[in-house]
């Protein structure tokens, strides 16, 4: 009988060190949430890939928590997206992504139900640092409450979770009445002022230095998608004929680049080539002389100094005619794609090319990477480089 308490003590006592180590060894030194604005918002997808890029940015063995918030003041709507963990990145990135933006900002009530977050044993707080990085787009909170009364309420959730919680505000396009009010949560909340950006490429760095803790600023930060891109990356992706380079390789926001591809002299016309960065590694979106704006955001387009296509049907029956540049306007798409459909029937249209102008307009039966001649539509280009297709002219 002896014998037995004896074993049974050494099991407890050996149970009791191994819980003790799991204890000391499990916690990571640093826990954020992400608590994203999910107001109704036009451009939210900035947001979204702002948030994946600092995420993927950070340590995979930091614990990462996404949480959204947006809703009415009388029914304030928040939920956790992605519980606290290490090595999810990834998830953290789809799961922003995934959110569909609705109601109104309701700030104080995701700060609150974030705090709360850090309030249980499980899963474990960060043993270094707890921070939690806001990105509010939608305003700052709808629901009114004075700065006094956002102090109190905040502190008293603290307290109650009992842990230092070091919080990190960033606005993105808001208005000066919104910044006026974020800056008084921030302060509230003992916070540093309100990081501010207006663009997307702003966004993403900005979110990148607020969300990696101070300590590992300097060694964290890692290389992005952006620093690595190389033309010779890019061969590897696509390159329809082996003599083609690619030239001026210019990359945005960590996901997109644009490069042009031509002969080793650029003695052809260049064929503009899209990559969006997806599933950790380059791929091709798209590679033609006019491109649609498609997915990617309009700010990405204009620094890359490039015009995309916004299509308008401006005549869906044959002939069908599209405002490829959406800037036309379809009077002016009309007049000039029915009198190159007349210069074409009377053959006043030059050669296989069936080259044609008219004041400002040149037109053109193009060729197109990846396409057969036959399927590829005329289209009319002015010096605005605003662009006109012609569909179904035979």
């Amino acid at each position: 009988m002896k014998r037995w308490w004896l074993v049974a003590g050494a099991v407890v006592v050996v149970l009791g060190l191994a819980a003790g180590g799991l204890w000391v060894f499990l916690p990571p030194d640093h826990r954020t949430t992400f608590l994203v604005d999910a107001s109704e918002s036009a451009d939210f997808r900035e947001v979204a890939d702002a948030v994946g890029s600092a995420a993927s940015n950070m340590s995979s063995d930091d614990s990462l928590a996404l949480r959204r918030f947006g809703g009415t003041c009388d029914t304030p709507d928040t939920a956790e997206l992605v519980p606290p963990g290490t090595g999810q990145a990834a998830k953290i990135g789809e799961a922003a992504r995934s959110i569909t933006p609705s109601g109104k900002a309701t700030l104080l009530n995701g700060i609150l139900a974030a705090i709360d977050d850090f309030a249980h044993v499980y899963p474990f707080r960060g043993s270094r640092t707890n921070r939690i990085v806001v990105v509010a787009r939608g305003g700052a909170d709808a629901c009114g409450k004075s700065a006094d009364e956002v102090r109190a309420i905040v502190n008293q959730h603290t307290a109650q979770a009992g842990v230092k919680i070091d919080f990190r505000f960033v606005g993105h396009r808001l208005t000066p009445e919104q910044i006026k009010v974020l800056n008084e949560i921030a302060a509230a909340t003992d916070a540093q002022k309100p990081r501010l950006t207006k663009t997307s490429d702003e966004l993403v760095t900005t979110m990148k230095e607020v969300s990696v803790p101070t300590e590992l600023a300097v060694k964290e930060v890692k290389t992005s998608p952006c620093d690595l891109v190389t033309p010779d990356q890019l061969k590897s992706v696509y390159l329809p004929e082996p003599d083609l380079k690619y030239y001026d390789v210019k990359c945005r926001q960590d996901r997109y680049t644009l490069a042009i591809l031509n002969g080793p002299t650029r003695e052809a016309q260049d064929m503009p080539v899209v990559f969006e960065f997806k599933d950790n590694a380059w791929q091709k979106v798209m590679a033609q002389t006019d491109m649609p704006c498609g997915d990617v955001p309009k700010d990405i387009w204009k620094a890359w100094n490039y015009p995309c296509i916004k299509e308008v049907v401006c005549r869906d029956s044959v002939p069908r005619v599209i405002d490829l540049s959406g800037d036309v306007g379809c009077q002016a798409a009309l007049d000039i794609a029915d009198r190159y459909k007349a210069a074409i029937d009377s053959g006043q249209a030059q050669g296989q090319g069936l080259f044609w102008e008219s004041g400002e307009w040149s037109c053109s039966w193009p060729y197109e990477d990846g396409y057969a001649h036959a399927q590829v539509p005329p289209k009319c280009v002015n010096t605005d480089k605003m662009v006109v297709q012609l569909g179904d002219y035979q």
